[in-house]
């Protein structure tokens, strides 16, 4: 197991740093992936204590940009780079909130891990996104719960009215938790709003900025890895996902 090789990456953070959970996500998001990202610049939004820009760069990854608004995060990620001898040259930690940061930047291959829902701003940061010139991007997000979605059905109306799936559910967010959002200017009495959204909204939005998107099989990758169900309840429970986006 990956992480189990580079094991300080369960002690640098207090964000779900357990064995199962983090190996089975990096079995989805970087393996899976790792003949794209291999030879190609990378941007980690959210890039925490850089568990994601590690594995990015382990997988072949020519440059890593991490954009992370805690600045002890970053200081653990470049305690741990230097720990595991990875050259400076290869990596970039940028502290500040993503939407005054991303302009100007090229990448080819974004990952937003555990981001998506901790703002409203979803369709502002798809765009900056799709701006940096990236042809793909892996989003990984709660969403709605399945038990809660509404179904898709075939539809050319543009502005859809009744049953429509395309949803965001608005949560609160405390800004002084690690494992959540960040202050910004919608911060009120320590709490931000933020947003959860549905599979078919984050398909919708990816859609529209010129994406092809496909989701993880989680529950074959629960079958055939029963032993780690068990820490990812998110996913196998169906409130979370991995999403795929490919630029047409």
């Amino acid at each position: 197991m990956f992480f189990d090789q580079y094991d300080r990456f369960y002690t640098t953070s207090q964000t779900s740093p357990f064995p199962h959970r983090l190996n089975g996500r990096h079995q989805a998001i970087i393996a899976r992936n790792a003949s794209i990202i291999s030879g190609k610049r990378v941007l980690d939004i959210a890039s925490h204590d850089g568990r994601w820009s590690f594995a990015a760069l382990q997988a072949g990854a020519a440059h890593v940009t991490g954009i992370e608004p805690r600045r002890e995060l970053i200081a653990n990620a470049h305690e741990t780079f230097a720990h595991y001898g990875v050259e400076e040259s290869r990596f970039d930690f940028q502290c500040g909130d993503v939407f005054d940061l991303l302009s100007a930047q090229s990448f080819d291959v974004v990952l937003c891990l555990g981001f998506y829902y901790h703002t409203i701003r979803h369709a502002e940061l798809l765009d900056k996104i799709e701006r940096t010139g990236a042809q793909f991007a892996v989003i990984d997000t709660e969403v709605t719960p399945t038990v809660d979605e509404v179904a898709e059905a075939p539809s050319d109306d543009p502005r859809l009215v009744f049953a429509n799936p395309y949803s965001v559910q608005l949560l609160s967010d405390p800004v002084d938790d690690q494992q959540m959002a960040w202050q910004d200017s919608l911060t009120r009495n320590g709490r931000t709003l933020v947003g959860r959204p549905s599979r078919a909204a984050v398909k919708y939005m990816a859609n529209h900025f010129g994406y092809a998107c496909e989701t993880y099989d989680w529950s074959s990758h629960f079958q055939a890895r029963p032993e780690q169900a068990a820490s990812m309840v998110d996913y196998s429970e169906g409130w979370r996902d991995t999403f795929f986006l490919s630029k047409r």
